[in-house]
């Protein structure tokens, strides 16, 4: 059986693939879109514009209104091949323009406003799927920190990933989920990882585990090649035969690599929900500063905490792993316990 089999039980005429882990996620979720078009499915993809701060200091996403050459719609932005990005007072290509210079509008890419909360992003992914008639949805995760259940210390980054984990199943499209690489963007420890992936098994809510082959392997090489990505590299590294430690993030973190990163996971995306809190404390925020302050206040610290508290470091021009680590765990530190509830 092919891909769409395997993970949707049949075969959609389109499928929207998301990503709004920010950065070069979007490199993985257009790998995707090539095998979902091979099989004949149109495949759109939404990707949360939200660069790491070593390529864009201005805390949050990008504002749909700071892309050029890109169209845009009420909740959305169709990016368009050149598209650059102009945000305080600095003019850059984010990924999610090399993701449309890439597919050279083969396959459409948009830009999601997280700007607006997860209902934002959620009528975002509404407007896209009733453009193009999706009725499927596949979540595209580099990693594996939207399986977090909100209160490991070692997640960086639960906000984005948690707005477009409630926004896709919060809309009428079949969502999945597939983590490529667990472990690759050195946030959960694969005990984590594994543990959350057998209780969500136990549940039912695992599809189908699979590697890549080597021509889609080849594919990731060209994308990785234009979109710069230090997570999504992890999977291409450990197919061509790297074994052992690996450092990203500037050396704040690491990943043990070996063969089995380069694998896949599929999942059902309400089994994922169900764990997951930040996903569930952020339904029905109308803007990014709500979904974060829910957050807060569970004792989750989010990656728009971290560029708020080290902005005035990038200012300074004095940032290093080392004040990295002491001004998350600093902020980490302020906020009150992180308790998961008892009644999922």
């Amino acid at each position: 059986m092919g891909f769409l089999i395997n993970v949707y039980g049949y075969r959609p005429r389109c499928v929207l693939l998301v990503s709004t882990g920010g950065g070069g996620d979007v490199a993985t979720a257009l790998l995707y879109a090539y095998i979902v078009s091979a099989e004949g499915a149109r495949a759109v993809v939404a990707a949360l514009p939200w660069e790491r701060y070593v390529k864009d200091p201005c805390p949050g996403p990008i504002e749909l209104e700071s892309l050029g050459s890109a169209e845009l719609h009420d909740y959305v932005a169709l990016v368009k091949p050149g598209c650059i990005a102009t945000r305080c007072c600095r003019v850059f290509v984010p990924a999610v323009c090399k993701a449309a210079d890439l597919s050279l509008m083969s396959i459409p890419i948009y830009a999601l406003d997280g700007w607006r909360g997860e209902l934002g992003v959620r009528r975002g992914l509404e407007e896209i799927a009733s453009i193009h008639g999706c009725e499927a949805a596949l979540i595209v995760d580099v990693g594996g920190d939207i399986l977090a259940r909100g209160c490991e210390e070692s997640l960086w980054s639960p906000l984005g990933d948690s707005l477009g984990l409630s926004a896709a199943i919060n809309t009428s499209i079949e969502p999945r989920v597939l983590v490529q690489g667990l472990g690759a963007d050195g946030e959960l420890g694969d005990h984590e990882l594994f543990s959350i992936l057998a209780e969500l098994a136990s549940r039912g809510a695992l599809i189908w585990c699979r590697g890549i082959t080597r021509a889609e392997a080849s594919i990731l090489e060209q994308i990785i090649g234009r979109i710069h990505t230090e997570a999504g590299r992890v999977p291409l590294l450990a197919f061509r035969g790297y074994y052992g430690r690996y450092y990203i993030r500037g050396g704040t973190r690491s990943v043990d690599v070996n063969i089995f990163k380069s694998c896949a996971v599929m999942l059902d995306a309400r089994g994922v929900y169900a764990l997951s809190l930040p996903a569930r404390l952020v339904k029905g925020s109308y803007s990014l500063e709500e979904a974060r302050r829910r957050l807060n206040d569970a004792g989750i610290y989010t990656e728009l905490d971290l560029e708020i508290d080290i902005h005035r470091f990038i200012e300074l021009g004095s940032l290093s792993p080392t004040s990295i680590l002491e001004v998350r765990e600093r902020g980490r530190k302020s906020l009150p316990k992180c308790e998961h509830p008892h009644n999922q």
